[in-house]
């Protein structure tokens, strides 16, 4: 009797320090860690890694505060910087439909899924996407919540980066690419000084250019950081802007309405004119035909929906093509 209690203890014994290794391994093996709501600032360290590599997170200091994000996402929500992602070799699962009709990066969005149009987001759409991070643009504390409540939420607001060079390097510091980002702008100044060397092959320094926008009543003028072609004009092919353009249009300011009265004051030796299916070949009242730009057959014409994009990949290929259009402008009119 008394062996058969001596086995018996020896039983429960073994029995308990197995079952104390088993709870040791599944506390240690899972790469758990306790939930942190999904955009909250955090005071932990920059980097924290988990046993599971899939589940390591680090702190990304944002305009609106530390953000804990995967360390490398995954599937990733983004509205407006589609092509930021891209440059760096990021697909995101999903974007908006404005965005994903860019024709500047069009053969590079197949599989990338819709999830509504600007002031349109369908929440159901990126729930069913199951991203680890969202990337926004939007100012709407609602909405930017709303995300949040969904998976960590980066918000980037519109105007953040001035050049696409912060932009790039921006990126590439979010998405720890910082080498994909070096990499990509090596290419574009190499693709951006090639289109300048095009265009100081026909054009004189003191040339001026301008973007306009031709509407029912009146014209809109453009700085060099609002879409329109102004980021490529100004800030990649270097070309030089009207005084009035500098001092009213590249500050705080990037537009402003320009009755016909007066659009002459506001027109350089050449102009980007950003038009609509409606006013396509513009030829404008009097005091349009009698704009030097006009009569030297110097005007661009912009179909509105290609050009209002102003994203890394598309200011690139609108340098290329601006530099494009005035060389063979150039050529059409020594003739």
């Amino acid at each position: 009797m008394f062996a058969a209690k001596k086995r018996f203890s020896g039983l429960l014994i073994m029995l308990a320090i197995i079952m104390i290794l088993a709870a040791c391994n599944s506390g240690t093996g899972s790469g758990t860690t306790e939930p942190t709501a999904a955009g909250s600032e955090s005071t932990t360290s920059s980097t924290e890694t988990n046993t599971d590599s899939s589940g390591a997170t680090r702190i990304y200091k944002s305009l609106s505060g530390d953000v804990e994000i995967p360390a490398e996402p995954k599937r990733i929500v983004t509205d407006m910087y589609v092509s930021d992602l891209l440059a760096l070799g990021v697909k995101p699962v999903g974007s908006i439909k404005y965005y994903l009709e860019n024709p500047f990066y069009a053969d590079q969005v197949e599989g990338i899924e819709n999830i509504g149009d600007r002031g349109a987001v369908s929440l159901e759409k990126v729930v069913a996407l199951d991203p680890d991070l969202i990337i926004t643009y939007s100012d709407k504390a609602e909405e930017i919540e709303s995300y949040q409540k969904i998976a960590p939420t980066v918000v980037i607001p519109y105007g953040t980066f001035t050049n696409v060079e912060d932009e790039i390097r921006g990126f590439g510091e979010l998405m720890n690419k910082s080498e994909e980002a070096e990499a990509w702008l090596k290419t574009y100044d190499e693709r951006i000084e090639a289109a300048r060397a095009k265009v100081k092959a026909v054009i004189k320094p003191e040339e001026t250019f301008s973007i306009l926008e031709v509407s029912d009543k009146s014209y809109y003028g453009y700085g060099d950081n609002f879409g329109r072609g102004g980021q490529a004009v100004y800030r990649a092919l270097e070309l030089t802007p009207l005084e009035i353009t500098k001092k009213e249009l590249m500050g705080d300011t990037q537009w402003k309405e320009i009755s016909r009265e007066v659009v002459g004051d506001y027109a350089g030796d050449h102009i980007f004119l950003t038009v609509g299916e409606n006013n396509k070949n513009y030829q404008g009242d009097s005091i349009w035909q009698s704009l030097p730009a006009v009569k030297n057959n110097q005007v661009y014409e912009l179909q509105e929906d290609r050009y209002w994009y102003f994203d890394p990949i598309a200011i690139q290929s609108q340098a290329e093509e601006f530099a494009d259009m005035i060389v063979e402008r150039a050529q059409q009119n020594r003739k």
